[in-house]
């Protein structure tokens, strides 16, 4: 006899990952004594762009359209947005996260070639969340700054001492030496640990976060729920390198800003899949016995220097649900 196989399990657990538990706020970022190299944006000329893209979003918000993203917010920022803005809509749908307007630091480089980027951490949106980390890229010189991404500090993580906004940090490539490891293998390294869960190489290279205990948790439970209905669940788990970026820090690392997209593959063979109610705008073409959830998800990664004694870890990450679908 047929089963229903219930999605509001999968819906759960993408929720879990959106939100988790918080732990004390991390503490303020530190200022860095100033280098000798000049920042690519003055204090005044960051602010504006800042209270700019604040602006953007906060136009964007009060209208729940996306179309509204110009100038100041681009690239995964507004596809996330846009999938948020489609569950607000709906009965009893979920309000789009919070994105702080208040900043307690922003970090320039001091690059004279594009590529280039501007980084800024806000205050805390309330006691049961985290600073945000977002993150601009200037692609040309007769191109805006435009935020690309954003995601919740891990809590109890902390930013690594940088470069105020009159000395500028240094732009770095994804394949930059003098780390523990380059940015592009830091990544891929840590992606093998998420696709390979805590029995990975891995685990013991980076520092604990919350990010991929909670993508390991709810793996276990969903791998076991299709287990049951003679099913399989699978994640697979790509980078976006292209779209990566890196930014040195004062003490010798880097804080790398990464795309990654995951789509976790939900099937059943005695039954079939049915996706949680709140979760119905975000679908795309008939689900059976098999439901995709992709997810855009950004993370920032601190990447000590070589030589340090510090672990490579994961500051901030934020799980971003876009769509579901057949394939």
């Amino acid at each position: 006899m047929n089963r229903r196989v219930l999605g509001v399990i999968t819906g759960a657990s993408a929720l879990l990952l959106l939100t988790g538990c918080v732990a004390d706020v991390p503490a303020p970022v530190t200022e860095a004594p100033a280098l000798e190299q000049e920042a690519a944006l003055l204090e005044p000329q960051s602010t504006r762009v800042v209270e700019e893209t604040m602006a953007e979003i906060a136009a964007a918000d009060e209208a729940q359209d996306s179309e509204l993203f110009t100038d100041r917010v681009g690239g995964n920022a507004v596809t996330i947005r846009k999938a948020q803005y489609t569950l607000a809509k709906s009965d009893g749908g979920p309000a789009p996260v919070t994105v702080p307007e208040n900043v307690q630091a922003v970090y320039s480089v001091g690059a004279d070639t594009w590529p280039r980027t501007l980084a800024a951490v806000t205050e805390e949106a309330d006691e049961d969340s985290t600073p945000v980390v977002m993150l601009w890229v200037q692609d040309s010189i007769d191109a805006d700054y435009q935020m690309r991404g954003w995601a919740h500090m891990i809590p109890g993580a902390t930013i690594p001492a940088m470069s105020g906004t009159t000395s500028g940090n240094a732009q770095l490539d994804v394949d930059a030496e003098g780390l523990q490891a380059t940015p592009e293998q830091a990544m891929s390294d840590y992606l093998e640990l998420l696709r390979s869960g805590t029995g990975s190489e891995f685990n013991d290279v980076f520092a604990a976060d919350s990010y991929r205990e909670q993508l390991f948790a709810s793996r276990a439970t969903l791998s076991e729920a299709a287990s049951e209905a003679e099913g399989e669940y699978v994640d697979t788990i790509q980078s976006d390198i292209e779209n990566t970026y890196v930014m040195g820090t004062a003490d010798g690392g880097a804080l790398v800003f990464a795309p990654v997209t995951i789509k976790s593959a939900f099937s059943v063979s005695d039954g079939a899949v049915e996706i949680a109610d709140e979760q119905q705008p975000l679908v795309s073409g008939d689900i059976e016995d098999v439901a995709v959830y992709t997810y855009v998800d950004t993370l920032v990664m601190y990447v000590p220097a070589e030589g340090s004694d510090e672990q490579m870890g994961v500051v901030a990450a934020d799980h971003n649900l876009i769509k579901i679908s057949d394939s």
